[in-house]
């Protein structure tokens, strides 16, 4: 944490305790359920699944506020490029193992499968994905202001 600035350490404190909440809050009304409620989910992958939902809350939140890559990582398209290619990488593992499970003689629970890749892909995704949104918007806002201050000086 040491090359971060204050904000972006404040920041991260601040969403890395809404995330531990969501996970709190998750994790109670998931033990308040009963069993036969969750489509089959086992235990391990319920956990899974709420452990994952509470990080992409949390990337998704940092990255949109800047404060994921440090002072020194100016041009993050290294760190975009290489998650995006995992989240490929995701994808094709799990439409080989989907194939794979649906072959054997007691096929995989479908919901859970989609579930868990789905969360794992998303959280590959949502790093670049948050990043070009915010620098669109960062963009189109810096090109409205440019649009009112040339109209201002006329």
């Amino acid at each position: 944490m040491k090359f971060y600035d204050e904000y972006q350490k404040k920041v991260r404190y601040k969403f890395g305790f809404y995330s531990l909440l969501l996970m709190t809050v998750l994790l109670l009304v998931y033990i308040s359920r009963p069993d036969d409620t969750l489509g089959g989910i086992s235990y391990k992958n319920a956990i899974m699944v709420i452990i994952m939902i509470s990080a992409l809350f949390f990337l998704v939140n940092v990255v949109y506020r800047h404060a994921f890559f440090d002072q020194y990582t100016r041009r993050p398209f290294l760190s975009n490029a290489f998650f995006l290619v995992m989240a490929g990488l995701q994808v094709q593992r799990a439409y080989q193992l989907y194939h794979f499970g649906m072959d054997l003689p007691d096929p995989i629970n479908t919901v859970e499968f989609l579930l868990l890749h789905g969360l794992q892909i998303a959280i590959h995704l949502s790093i670049p994905l948050t990043y070009g949104v915010r620098t669109l918007v960062d963009w189109l806002s810096v090109k409205k202001q440019n649009a009112e201050e040339t109209r201002q000086s006329s």
